[in-house]
């Protein structure tokens, strides 16, 4: 069986995408448990996140992009990420906005019923956010090394330091 992920990818299958970038496509869930629910994936197939750790950093940050969209177009009281188990054998994460404090967005939750009409709505909003991301390269700062202070040792601690040392 063919993976339906691979096939988003390809553009063979349309699907609401609302981001893209050259290593991840983000698209809406067509069986949300909330709206806007959101699926990221990487364009590379596989199946756990640690099967490929350099895309899967990636996918991690498209994942990121995408709740910021998420949180500017449809302003919910708090996003979810997941990352669980699924028929579509291949690596994803999954992102629920959460917008009723009465949802219960995660598996528990029975899909929501949503028109095409809707869903190309919430694409368009969440697509046409734009946020402002930034490389950001973290410098270690080294901190200036302590000086030990050399305390002058009396003699009769000098002595009882070698005897000490010599005993071991």
């Amino acid at each position: 069986m063919e993976c339906i992920f691979c096939k988003i990818v390809r553009k063979e299958i349309p699907a609401k995408i609302i981001h893209e970038d050259e290593n991840c496509i983000a698209f809406l869930d067509i069986n949300p448990r909330c709206k806007g629910m959101s699926i990221v994936i990487p364009k590379k197939h596989y199946l756990n996140f640690d099967d490929d750790l350099e895309t899967s950093l990636k996918v991690f940050k498209s994942s990121e992009i995408v709740a910021l969209k998420i949180k500017k177009a449809l302003n919910p009281r708090a996003i979810f990420f997941s990352i669980l188990p699924s028929a579509i054998p291949h690596f994803h994460i999954r992102i629920y906005p959460l917008t009723d404090e009465k949802q219960i967005p995660l598996i528990e939750n029975r899909p929501i019923k949503i028109s095409d009409e809707e869903l190309n709505a919430l694409a368009n909003a969440i697509r046409n956010v734009e946020v402002s991301v930034f490389k950001e390269e973290r410098k270690v700062e080294k901190k200036p090394e302590e000086r030990k202070i050399k305390k002058k040792r009396k003699p009769e601690d000098v002595y009882w330091i070698r005897r000490e040392l010599e005993i071991t």
